[in-house]
């Protein structure tokens, strides 16, 4: 009996003793972690450091130097996650300017050897207070008392400070070398597929494409968010009636009056296709 007795009285110590510990490691005295590597980071915090990458990458245009750290990370598939992220911030209404960064990390990515035009850094202009005190010389008499003038400060000059211009660059312009319909039944959606490789047929990641509608509205996303299909590939949902204007990279042509196109059935019933686009850069 008292050995039952002593035997419980134990476990219920090392019970209390392991949530005693837990509490204070946890709650009371948790670990701070310092100078840690970045493929330690939690999620959140791996988001911002691709941003700052990226946004360095934008003005360094040094290729290597943004690669070794972005390999710091450790993400199984770096351009992915990058077009990934890009695509978030676009969707939950980021600035086009990060997630520009964003995607040209990605397609830098998988073209190492690809060149940007560094963008502008605007430094504020100085901005200087001159004071001018001007004193006229007293006149003294007997019946008239000294007189001085009023000190008179000049209005401040502003330098207007300098717009910057110059935007990143990435390559030649990707054409278009082929536009099709695609007339599969079993297609749930009408889609406007679009597939583009670089010079060597290689397909890229990380390719800004813009959608728009003649009445108005401009909608951004990425290749590479379907890795599972191919690299270089990106959809966008049609809806029955609209007609959309496309456009490939940063400065590439405008297809225009994109609408679903009407399939038919072996037995002559009509259904909405898709279409599809493939780019490439030229040689």
């Amino acid at each position: 009996m008292n050995e039952k007795r002593g035997s419980l009285h134990l476990l219920t110590g090392v019970v209390i003793g392991v949530l005693i510990g837990l509490l204070v490691s946890l709650v009371l005295l948790p670990v701070q972690y310092i100078d840690t590597e970045p493929r330690t980071l939690k999620e959140s915090d791996r988001a911002s450091y691709r941003e700052v990458i990226a946004r360095a990458f934008l003005v360094e245009a040094d290729t290597p130097r943004a690669l070794a750290r972005l390999a710091l990370l450790q993400d199984a598939n770096p351009s992915g996650a990058l077009v990934e992220q890009a695509q978030t911030l676009l969707v939950s209404g980021g600035k086009d300017l990060e997630a520009r960064a964003l995607a040209l990390l990605a397609a830098a990515v998988n073209q190492p050897s690809m060149v940007i035009t560094p963008l502008a850094v605007v430094l504020p202009s100085p901005i200087q207070n001159v004071t001018n005190t001007v004193t006229a010389p007293a006149l003294q008499s007997t019946n008239t008392p000294t007189e001085t003038l009023a000190t008179r400060t000049p209005a401040v000059t502003i330098t207007p400070r300098p717009t910057y211009t110059p935007q990143p660059t990435q390559g030649a312009p990707y054409e278009l070398l082929e536009q099709s319909n695609v007339c599969e039944p079993e297609m749930k959606q009408s889609l406007i597929q679009v597939y583009v490789v670089d010079a060597a047929g290689k397909p890229v990641e990380g390719v800004k494409i813009e959608i728009s509608q003649p009445n108005g509205g401009v909608e951004t996303f990425f290749t590479g968010l379907y890795p599972e299909i191919n690299p270089g590939y990106a959809d966008y949902t049609m809806t029955q009636g609209m007609t959309y204007n496309l456009r490939v990279g940063e400065a590439g042509g405008l297809v225009q009056n994109l609408s679903i196109p009407v399939c038919e059935d072996d037995e002559g019933n009509e259904y909405p296709g898709s279409i599809r686009l493939d780019y490439q850069q030229p040689k």
